[in-house]
């Protein structure tokens, strides 16, 4: 899962076909470097599938499955600016060197 701030910009939003079951969500490229926590290792070098733009400033905006589980959610702090995709992990190593 990945947790980040709701994408409301037009531009990015007019680009992209969201189906009704997904989202995507914009987050700090750093934040990629936790991927370690759960056992994946290496920089994240290509720049596909989930990630699906970046900003200006470096940020990744990442697609995936809306995540409406309600006791996942209760486990998690997620402010009303803030949602969470699923994505799966096969797609998170295709973004790392070597992937």
């Amino acid at each position: 899962m990945v947790q980040g701030w709701i994408v409301t910009d037009a531009a990015t939003l007019d680009r992209l076909t969201v189906p009704d079951d997904e989202t995507i969500v914009e987050v700090p490229a750093a934040l990629l470097d936790h991927l370690a926590f759960d056992g994946l290792d290496g920089a994240v070098t290509n720049v596909v599938a989930p990630i699906v733009g970046v900003t200006p400033g470096g940020n990744y905006i990442i697609h995936g499955k809306q995540v409406t589980d309600t006791e996942a959610l209760s486990q998690m702090s997620i402010p009303g600016h803030e949602t969470c995709v699923q994505v799966e992990k096969s797609s998170i190593v295709a973004l790392l060197t070597g992937g």
